[in-house]
């Protein structure tokens, strides 16, 4: 008898993720700035026990989805918090992505992997300037 495994759902933000990344992949020959973005896997969901090392090993809540680091004009990276409406980033999030800004990086928050993948060929080109509001 053949055993089924529960078919996995991916919700929205994770589509949109799969979205960026394909962009990704697909530029990362012309430009290495496009092959060194990665995600980072700060929502899964775990017991306490195991939260408690996760944390204790340097995990922490608020960090944003998407990082490149590649420095351009004026900023030492790029990071961004990846939302699908009515998703909202938490306190943590707006927190840590104002944080990035003031230590030198381009940190902010997207709706959709088409404004994340404007932010990321704007910052690759060297075109972001600190004018853009993060949160609305």
């Amino acid at each position: 008898m053949a055993k089924f495994r529960k078919s996995y759902r991916h919700g929205p933000e994770e589509l949109e993720m799969f979205a960026f990344f394909d962009y990704c992949r697909a530029k990362a020959a012309h430009d290495p700035g496009y092959a060194l973005a990665f995600h980072i896997p700060n929502e899964s969901k775990a017991s306490i026990p195991r939260r408690q090392s996760l944390k204790r090993a340097g995990l922490k809540k608020g960090v944003p989805d998407i990082c490149v680091p590649v420095s351009s004009g004026e900023f030492h990276a790029l990071y961004i918090e990846m939302k699908v409406k009515p998703n909202r980033p938490s306190p943590e999030q707006i927190q840590l992505i104002d944080e990035l800004n003031k230590v030198g990086n381009y940190a902010c928050l997207c709706w959709s992997a088409e404004e994340a993948i404007d932010v990321l060929d704007l910052y690759l080109a060297g075109k972001l300037c600190r004018a853009k509001k993060t949160f609305p």
